[in-house]
């Protein structure tokens, strides 16, 4: 084996160590940071989008059969000045996802645009409630909090609207 080769080999294996070290320590400095409080700022909303039967035909399903999240006014229906009009919606809380540590807490702000009523709740990666089911109305903000203690997904659901309208929070390990 040239010196060239044996140096070679040499770099290889000291770019891998180190890399290899920063792994380690960047895990260990993840595991010593102290559980924080997260300020999360939610809006629920519905979102539309139309256009006419003369350009597009309106689905040939209703999508109100396919999810309790999703809306549809035929031609006739969404604008009575406009009879081939047709429109479709759907409920979401946005952000729709975040990611936490285990043990952070999650302070949630939430203010709902759309839909006149949304009952709530916060489930854990394994169904447990972690905050109660509470309705949610129009125009109004809502404060709720909860501890990210279980690695997983945490889910805060809108029955009303689930399965469009859910947010995510993922909990990763310390």
């Amino acid at each position: 084996m040239s010196k060239r080769d044996l140096g070679l080999k040499t770099v290889i294996v000291l770019v891998g160590v180190a890399g290899l070290s920063l792994l380690v320590l960047g895990n260990l400095g993840a595991q010593q940071r102290p559980a924080t409080t997260h300020t999360v700022f939610l809006t629920a909303l519905e979102i539309k989008g139309s256009t006419t039967a003369d350009k597009l035909a309106p689905p040939p399903l209703n999508p109100a059969d396919l999810s309790k999240g999703y809306g549809f006014k035929g031609p006739g229906q969404a604008d009575k000045n406009a009879p081939q009009k047709w429109e479709v919606s759907s409920y979401i809380f946005a952000p729709a996802a975040l990611a936490v540590r285990q043990g952070d807490t999650v302070a949630l702000t939430a203010f709902v645009v759309n839909g006149d009523e949304h009952e709530v709740w916060i489930n854990a990666p394994d169904g447990q409630k972690v905050v109660a089911s509470m309705m949610w109305n129009r125009g109004r903000e809502y404060r709720t909090q909860f501890v990210a203690e279980k690695v997983g997904t945490y889910q805060l659901v809108c029955s009303n609207h689930a399965p469009s309208m859910v947010a995510a929070f993922v909990v990763l390990p310390r």
